[in-house]
């Protein structure tokens, strides 16, 4: 018989100690037996046996079905779960672990709170793998389309260290400040994209409706019309024009699918945009600052878990879609390999501004990274929150311009011939 050292958690309490057994698997299936989710299990003294029937793949046939476990991989296939679902699934697991429930029967709660019958599946899934003997972070990352590589770490680091409440509360922060980055953007951007959308609702209408009206009337004047005027009158018969305004509608519709479809699919289109977004701007200005909290919110709660830094930067490298900075983080992991320090390696890359690498540099001085990190990303999230300020003053005032003046000309313009006749007759 063999001795092995365990890990796990039991009840709601993150547990240890060691147990007696011919091998690893039969230790694994006593603790189970004892309700533990076994983290890690290690062989600190005696010689593992293999059984016969283990070493021919099998069990004997008494034994097969109460001890054999096929573990049949299962995939998401559902419509993408909301952030806000998982920010509330992540505070409630966080609660009820703190409260001290068991973590079989927190998920069981977790699983029949669960409006979304595609989360629920999710949760009974998880609650499932748990059950069958798998950690907590490996049943969570048999579901990649719900929960990140940052998600799953925390997760693990949680389990390893003891202090699965600290990370999930860490997971909490990061959902809530990733969600309030993406709705204030959003937000930021939904009043002028209206403010479109009704400016060409309005053009329209009066282009294909009240121009024509007009038109009637100077065609009865049998006067030539200004320049203007003419010009919103051949407009008019454009868009009026089945087959000229239909192709035009078809271009402009074709144009944008096919602009995403290359954005999507062709690294150089992709790599053109986002190098051309980031020069706009204030936009730009946005993007950057939401971009460097995420980077520095990510690497700090990676590092506090304990992850490397070359894993780290792997993971945030996947968690980002511009590929800008994704080629910037190439540049630094070829740096670390050599040995150079982490903020040297981010000074070298125009792309990150110099109090994002001067900060880190305090936090390497120091040896307090995870803290530099989240004062960093306080900083920008502050930053991206004043830029998204003046991106929302900036855009109001040209699209309420511009929509006046296009309105106007075309008022203006329509009228001129009336002012035009009004002339001549007084003279």
């Amino acid at each position: 018989m063999a001795i092995f050292q365990w890990k796990g958690i039991e009840g709601s309490q993150v547990s240890s100690g060691e147990i007696e057994a011919r091998n690893a698997a039969e230790a694994s299936q006593k603790l189970r037996e004892r309700k533990v989710i076994v983290t890690n299990v290690v062989l600190i003294s005696g010689k593992e046996e293999i059984t016969k029937t283990e070493a021919s793949g099998g069990l004997p046939q008494g034994q097969r079905q109460s001890q054999t476990v096929i573990k049949v991989k299962k995939e998401f296939n559902g419509k993408k779960i909301k952030v806000k679902m998982l920010v509330i699934f992540t505070k409630k697991f966080a609660t009820m672990i703190e409260a001290g429930l068991p973590m079989l029967k927190t998920l069981r709660m977790l699983e029949s709170q669960q409006e979304d019958k595609n989360f629920r599946w999710v949760v009974r899934s998880i609650l499932e793998d748990v059950e069958t003997g798998c950690t907590l972070s490996e049943a969570f990352a048999e579901h990649p389309r719900v929960f990140d590589t940052v998600f799953i770490n925390l997760i693990k680091a949680g389990e390893t260290s003891g202090k699965l409440t600290l990370f999930l509360r860490k997971l909490v922060l990061q959902l809530e400040r990733s969600e309030k980055i993406r709705s204030k953007l959003k937000s930021a951007l939904s009043y002028p994209i209206i403010l479109l959308c009704v400016a060409a609702a309005v053009i329209g209408i009066m282009m294909i409706k009240v121009v024509p009206v007009f038109q009637g009337m100077f065609s009865a004047m049998g006067h030539s019309l200004p320049g203007p005027t003419q010009m919103i009158v051949n407009v008019s018969n454009f868009l009026r024009n089945p087959a000229q305004g239909g192709a035009l509608v078809v271009l402009v519709a074709a144009s944008i699918f096919t602009f995403k479809y290359l954005v999507r699919n062709n690294i150089k289109v992709k790599r053109f945009t986002d190098r051309y977004v980031l020069k706009i701007p204030i936009i730009g200005e946005v993007i950057q600052k939401s971009t460097l909290s995420k980077i520095a919110m990510v690497q700090g709660n990676l590092a506090a878990a304990g992850v490397s830094v070359m894993e780290a930067l792997d993971i945030i490298s996947k968690t980002i879609t511009n590929t800008v900075y994704k080629d910037a983080f190439e540049v630094v992991k070829e740096g670390i390999n050599s040995g150079n320090q982490l903020s040297a390696l981010y000074s070298t890359c125009p792309i990150f501004p110099p109090t994002f690498y001067q900060m880190l540099a305090v936090g390497e001085e120091t040896g307090k990274m995870d803290e530099m990190f989240e004062a960093t990303a306080q900083y920008y999230e502050e930053e991206f929150d004043m830029a998204v300020e003046r991106l929302t003053e900036a855009l109001e005032p040209i699209m309420i311009v511009g929509m006046g003046l296009t309105v106007g000309f075309i008022i203006v313009a329509m009228y001129m011939p009336i002012f035009q006749m009004g002339k001549m007759v007084g003279g």
